[in-house]
């Protein structure tokens, strides 16, 4: 009987005498299977909304969103987890990955084979029943991958897979199953691919609308933003100075007394209160962006804002 392959790893027609083609003719049909995969995204909209809602859940009862993955799902999970740190000042968003940190840099095929490696990297960081965790396995099968799933449901966590098979073992291990089925790879089972484009946009819409959600983000501003290079300096100085009317001079003071904390300074100016008062405020609202409206609100309503702003809102 023969064996059936899953999606991942049967050829493309589209591919097919890859090898015969010229350079253009290689990058249009690269390009062209590219192009199907945001549609693939967008119809799994539904369960990445629920994936995104008890993210919220975790990270409102003090949890983590905690990602696993090897090989390329792996890197991909590290690289989006790294990026939100600088962008919305948190470090409570983890990649954990099969064989790191060597396989960040080189293959380590062999580590994702290992369930029980699974199970020691995610007690390495105390995964906890309060977090959320995001399996991501192209082939839905990975050992590594579905161990955590496993691992992470006798916690009590929640748990969500992320996969570009339909037929993926891991869909029944977790509470929301995202789905991704961009079909097979220009290079037969090479999901660097299709289904690595695919879990980033993913991974974009899982991290951000969090983060939104939780109220990391004003408008479409990264507040939370850590500034560690003069390119993020400069642009705090940019959004403190547009969202107050003072000038670049008043607004780098304002980030310096505030211990380079975007959101005390954003307080400082609209509030005209110490940054100690001011962190005060933040710590006892519920979303920090809520709080950054309201103060802005009542800023643009009193003389001061009046006078430092034209009748347009900034957000």
């Amino acid at each position: 009987m023969k064996t059936k392959l899953r999606i991942t790893e049967r050829e493309n027609p589209a591919s097919a005498s890859l090898d015969t083609k010229s350079t253009r003719e290689i990058l249009r049909i690269i390009n062209h299977e590219d192009a199907k995969v945001a549609a693939v995204v967008s119809r799994a909209l539904p369960q990445i909304e629920r994936a995104v809602d008890l993210i919220v859940e975790a990270l409102e009862v003090g949890g983590r969103l905690v990602y696993i993955g090897a090989g390329t799902s792996g890197r991909l999970a590290v690289l989006d987890a790294a990026e939100c740190i600088p962008t919305f000042g948190t470090d409570r968003v983890v990649a954990v990955v099969a064989g790191a940190p060597g396989s960040m840099f080189k293959p380590a095929e062999g580590a994702e084979d290992d369930p029980e490696l699974a199970v020691r990297d995610l007690r390495a960081i105390n995964l906890t029943h309060n977090d959320a965790l995001v399996s991501i396995s192209a082939s839905g099968r990975t050992p590594y991958a579905l161990e955590g799933l496993r691992y992470a449901r006798k916690l009590g966590a929640a748990t969500i897979a992320l996969t570009a098979n339909p037929d993926a073992p891991m869909r029944k291990l977790a509470g929301v199953a995202i789905v991704t089925a961009v079909g097979p790879e220009v290079i037969a089972g090479s999901t660097r691919m299709k289904a690595g484009t695919a879990q980033k946009l993913v991974l974009n819409m899982l991290s951000t609308a969090s983060m939104v959600r939780v109220g990391r983000v004003l408008s479409s501003w990264m507040v939370n933003l850590r500034m560690n290079s003069e390119k993020l300096r400069k642009r705090a100085e940019l959004m403190v100075s547009k969202a107050t009317g003072v000038s670049s001079a008043v607004a780098a003071r304002a980030l310096k007394s505030s211990g380079r904390h975007l959101p005390v300074a954003l307080l400082m100016l609209w509030k005209d209160v110490s940054p100690r008062d001011a962190l005060r405020l933040l710590q006892e609202g519920k979303n920090p962006a809520r709080t950054l409206r309201d103060a802005y609100g009542e800023w643009r309503q009193s003389s001061r804002g009046r006078k430092g702003k034209s009748s347009r809102s900034v957000f």
